[in-house]
């Protein structure tokens, strides 16, 4: 059994880490797999097929947000202290689980605990990501000096990894000893353009997605213009399966993105061949490595908080329609990062 552990920070960890597990699913069905994670069950059981147990467990604390653009830094820093006092306890009933189901290796994107757990069971994990959180914590923690403990014990569990499945997009990454770069991890399209955009009812203007994952989408002015088909939150959340559709479907249907960079939107427009208009969201050390590594791949284009939340997005939207769409890159990461999961384990 593979056991895969999941950071419940939005949905980026969630969507590559199951890429690369639905390939393993792929090359070996008859493994088990199990998936620890606070996210959506229904969410990892569309994306890995086939039978697995799914364990809700918050696994890490990652970054409390006030809203998809505001870090909470203070309850940031106040969630992790609670979480730190029960680390013990947590690490322990997970090796415990681990040792109990015969779990032969831990994969994980990209929580300290999966690693201290497999450490404490005597059991080999790899990780997968493209930023760990003794980085992040250790930068807010210049405002936030609380934060400095969690990031050394997430640095002293990263260090009983015996491999990092590097991602592109990477943070300082070099508390893992052994690393090697897969390449991107990207969602592709199902469905041919046209045919998700008659099931999503468009008409032929361009058609703009409003996307802000997980964290929950900012309190924003509508925008007026009838020159665009505008697609909110409301228009697709909850309408999936009903209309045959994967989020990268809706991607793939749409003409331009409207997000904050993270790996999981960026991924999916660039395997989509879509646009993106992006904003800034708060002092994530992640964010200016994406802007300026993203840019090569996609046709990008920046807009204000303040022009965002006001629903003055127009101008940016028309100025990347202008842009041309890169060549797609080399999308083979999945299976990349799954055939060196399943050496791992052999």
């Amino acid at each position: 059994m593979i056991a895969l552990y999941l950071s419940g920070h939005g949905f980026g960890h969630m969507t590559r880490a199951c890429e690369v597990l639905a390939e393993v699913r792929r090359r070996e069905p008859g493994l088990p797999l199990a998936v620890a994670a606070s996210v959506p069950e229904a969410l990892v059981r569309r994306a890995i097929p086939g039978d697995l147990l799914f364990r809700h467990t918050t696994c890490d604390v990652g970054l409390v947000q006030r809203d998809a653009l505001h870090i909470d830094e203070g309850a940031t820093a106040a969630a992790c202290a609670t979480f730190e006092a029960t680390w013990d306890g947590r690490a322990d009933a997970e090796a415990d689980f681990l040792r109990e189901s015969g779990v032969q290796l831990v994969l994980a994107d990209i929580p300290p605990l999966a690693f201290e757990a497999a450490h404490r069971a005597g059991i080999p994990s790899v990780g997968l990501g493209n930023f760990s959180w003794d980085w992040i914590y250790r930068h807010l923690a210049a405002r936030q000096p609380s934060l400095a403990a969690p990031a050394e014990r997430a640095a002293a569990a990263y260090a009983h990894a015996a491999l990092l499945l590097e991602l592109p997009f990477a943070g300082d990454l070099s508390v893992f000893t052994h690393r090697e770069q897969i390449g991107l991890v990207a969602r592709r399209p199902r469905l041919p353009r046209e045919e998700a955009r008659r099931r999503l009812g468009l008409d032929g203007r361009p058609a703009v997605l409003i996307s802000f994952g997980g964290a929950g989408t900012p309190d924003l002015l509508a925008p007026a213009s009838s020159e665009f088909r505008w697609l909110l939150p409301a228009d697709v959340d909850g309408r999936l399966v009903e209309l045959g559709l994967t989020y990268p479907d809706v991607v793939h249907a749409v003409d331009v993105v409207v997000s904050k960079p993270g790996y999981g939107i960026v991924t999916d427009a660039i395997a989509a061949g879509t646009r993106l208009v992006y904003t800034e969201r708060g002092d994530f050390p992640e964010y200016p490595i994406l802007v300026r590594e993203m840019a090569p791949l996609l046709a990008c284009e920046h807009v204000s908080n303040a022009d965002l939340l006001a629903g003055r997005i127009e101008g940016p939207v028309r100025r990347v329609l202008a842009r041309p769409v890169p060549s797609p890159p080399d999308l083979e990461g999945a299976s990349r990062g799954a055939a060196r999961v399943l050496r791992f384990l052999a």
